[in-house]
């Protein structure tokens, strides 16, 4: 996680804006030595002024039309849904055999953050990361491909749902506990604390050493520009060591890159598991919808 804040606050940094500043009677003061923002336009020239729930899902304002074009594609994959195969629409079938939902959009929601499931209410854009504890010397290489060991039957993350000829891997139910906290003037507060459980697993017993981790899905917008981030950036103000005694420290996340087949840095996901959009967006096929590619020719459905 905080190989993606340091990313993330580049992302920022790095952004392109030609925009006009504000006048310096007007501008931002700093917090702890960064500057906030003081441009009236969040991005510059790409800039889209509109409020409504439909502001993520646009192209940026300064796009050529070839761009846009290609945007309009890309929405296109990211908004339909994906179906059995095989099918008429054959553009769009290939979904499963398991899978948590039919389309991109339907866990980024118009592009937006997701939301975990209330008590009872099915998981649309939450799903939960499997693994089991790992040996360092024994699966050294399962962890420099992929970062972590999969759960021998049920993969690397939990599906949901499948086609009809196939059965979900399990069901994810969330529990909401409520959780009592006294603020500093001595005001009590109540909060829920989600609890997850796996029931009804449909391909054998689940591992007595399951590790699991939830993962709500993020916003997509913006997240390209970490893309375009100079590596010697992120070397840079990754600071390990804490050199410049901000009390700011961390190290890039190291992971496998499926194309040239090497460690990279990652960038992408949300503890910066991918180096690459392409990576991430075909993992998140093979992963949340049971699609195949050339660089994913597998999804996370095990023999078993």
């Amino acid at each position: 996680m905080r190989s993606l804040i340091i990313t993330g606050a580049l992302a920022l940094a790095s952004a392109p804006s030609v925009a006009e500043p504000l006048q310096p009677a007007l501008a931002a003061p700093t917090h702890a030595g960064f500057p906030l923002q003081v441009s009236p336009l969040s991005g510059g020239e790409g800039t889209v002024e509109q409020a409504d729930t439909n502001a993520y899902s646009l192209p940026q304002a300064n796009l050529s039309m070839t761009r846009r074009l290609d945007f309009s594609v890309g929405n296109s994959f990211f908004r339909n849904p994906w179906v059995e195969a095989p099918a008429s629409t054959d553009a769009r079938d290939g979904l499963g055999p398991l899978f948590n939902t039919n389309s991109c959009q339907g866990c980024h929601i118009k592009d937006g953050r997701g939301h975990p499931p209330a008590a009872g209410e099915f998981p649309v854009s939450l799903f939960l990361r499997l693994a089991v504890p790992a040996d360092p010397e024994q699966d050294a290489e399962v962890l420099r491909q992929h970062g972590f060991k999969p759960a021998p039957v049920y993969g690397s993350q939990l599906q949901t749902a499948a086609l009809p000829a196939a059965k979900p891997e399990a069901d994810l139910v969330t529990d909401w506990q409520p959780v009592q906290e006294t603020l500093a003037d001595g005001t009590v507060i109540e909060l829920r604390k989600p609890v997850y459980r796996i029931e009804n697993p449909n391909y054998g017993p689940l591992p007595d050493d399951l590790l699991v981790s939830p993962r709500v899905a993020p916003q997509m917008i913006g997240m390209g520009l970490l893309e375009a981030i100079p590596l010697a950036d992120l070397k840079a103000l990754a600071d390990p060591n804490d050199t410049d005694n901000d009390g700011i420290s961390g190290k890039l996340n190291q992971v496998w890159d499926l194309a040239t087949r090497q460690t990279l840095p990652g960038r992408f996901g949300l503890k910066a598991a991918e180096p690459d959009v392409h990576q991430q967006s075909m993992g998140a096929f093979a992963g949340d919808m049971g699609l195949t590619s050339s660089i994913k020719p597998a999804t996370d459905c095990t023999p078993e």
